[in-house]
């Protein structure tokens, strides 16, 4: 670990002094998470535990950000070093050979090279990544060139964006947490304070593995328009592999729009795509497809301040990538069949993804800030009317200092509808109490 953050060190003090004018800040973090559970994390998504799951552990983060530039130039680097349990993935890996060992069958020794490996490197492993590596060039007055790893986050939704088909998907459990960016080349132009346009190429992720082919390329633009009170944006994603379902990336348009009517904040969104994003299954473990028909999304949300400065907002979100019933059953069945097998694969294990598993949510976010004693009051709510699931996230921080915060959350699931499937009803742990520190630099 000690040389990888010297490496990252002496990389980023390379490039502080070749910036004339450079800006390095950000956060480390140091949490702790206690997993309240009957001491049994055996469940469909993690069968016979195979994932290694304790009732206590610790995480550590660190983001540096790097920003620098001119009149004409800047450049923006980050950084992410974080921890990971590669010894829970190499056990997992290893589930069948581990139980055939329970069994007494000793014919496979992938288990037990697997934990003599884990032995002596250990179970963790720090992993150094880029989350945004770009330059900003200004072309003229009016037109820029972005070039690089970059965020192309858009929409107006607190915990959803359905008109955002470029960016990775948020995490409505945690929206404002930074997303890696991805590889491309923007183009943008201001007309005025009328409207601006970026027009935008997207890179495969694994450029260095796969090579560029023309194929895996994906263009898209943004369109946006200012008005007194009023914004609208219409957004949309060419995808030039024409086979349908071959990759996350589908044929896209957007539009949305945000109004402020007398402090009261009102928006939407909405998108449609040819196909999804998401793994469907037939009931099979191995039976996943992903849709190629037409799909609809959209998104309405209120944001207000009342005058305690009580900070309120409220969304509805219609997932047309979410399973419905039926589908879900054919995902419990499938999971079932897999946990037969030593366990779910990584596609069908990645369709179990809070807050968009399910066609309808419902958010409501609360933040009290009490400035006196340096406090902030926390609570947002998700709740799933066609399945049942629901998520109570309460949390409070605490400003020590100007650099120093501490923060206390409870993430609670429960399943309100015991006869139907949902995003809880798998889950090997669904109480969670966790404290994180944090030092802003």
């Amino acid at each position: 670990m000690k040389k990888i953050i010297a490496i990252a060190a002496a990389t980023l003090l390379s490039l502080i002094t070749l910036a004339a004018q450079a800006d390095f800040s950000g956060t480390a973090e140091i949490g702790f998470s206690a997993n309240i559970t009957d001491g049994d994390f055996d469940s469909l998504l993690n069968p016979g535990n195979m994932m290694e799951m304790k009732d206590l552990s610790m995480n550590t983060s660190l983001i540096a950000r790097l920003d620098a530039g001119d009149e004409k130039t800047t450049f923006s680097a980050w950084f992410s070093l974080k921890e990971y349990p590669i010894g829970q993935a190499l056990l997992a890996g290893t589930y069948d050979s581990y139980e055939a060992m329970i069994g007494g069958d000793t014919s496979t020794m992938d288990a037990l090279l697997t934990g003599e490996l884990i032995a002596l490197a250990g179970d963790t492993i720090f992993s150094l990544d880029i989350m945004r590596f770009s330059v900003n060039v200004a072309l003229g007055d009016y037109v820029s060139l972005i070039a690089g790893r970059q965020s192309m986050l858009t929409g107006y939704g607190y915990g959803w964006n359905p008109m955002d088909f470029a960016n990775p998907l948020k995490d409505p459990s945690d929206p404002d947490a930074d997303l890696r960016g991805v590889d491309a080349l923007t183009f943008s132009a201001d007309f005025g304070y009328i409207a601006n346009l970026k027009v935008y190429g997207i890179l495969p992720d694994d450029l260095l593995a796969s090579g560029i082919d023309f194929e895996e390329i994906k263009g898209g633009g943004e369109l946006t328009f200012y008005l007194p009170g009023f914004e609208v944006k219409l957004t949309g994603l060419y995808d030039y592999d024409a086979a349908e379902g071959s990759d996350a990336y589908v044929p896209s348009l957007g539009a949305g729009f945000m109004a402020d009517l007398s402090g009261l904040g009102f928006y939407g969104e909405a998108a449609i795509r040819k196909g999804s994003r998401n793994y469907f299954t037939d009931g099979t473990y191995d039976g996943l497809s992903r849709k190629t028909d037409w799909t609809f999304s959209a998104l309405a949300g209120l944001e207000y301040t009342f005058p305690n400065e009580l900070y309120a907002i409220a969304e509805y979100f219609y997932n047309g990538e979410g399973l419905d019933s039926g589908e879900r059953d054919n995902m419990e069945t499938a999971l079932e069949q897999a946990g037969a097998l030593g366990g779910p694969t990584s596609d069908l294990f990645g369709m179990y993804r809070s807050g968009y598993f399910a066609k309808h949510y419902i958010m409501l976010s609360l933040m009290q800030p009490l400035y006196t004693i340096n406090t902030d009051l926390i609570l947002t709510a998700i709740f799933s009317p066609d399945s049942g699931a629901l998520m109570i996230l309460p949390s409070v921080s605490y400003n020590f200092s100007g650099n120093f915060s501490g923060r206390i959350d409870y993430a609670g699931m429960f399943d309100l509808y015991n006869d139907d499937f949902s995003e809880v009803s798998a889950l090997p742990v669904k109480h969670i109490i966790s404290t994180v520190f944090i030092f802003s630099y």
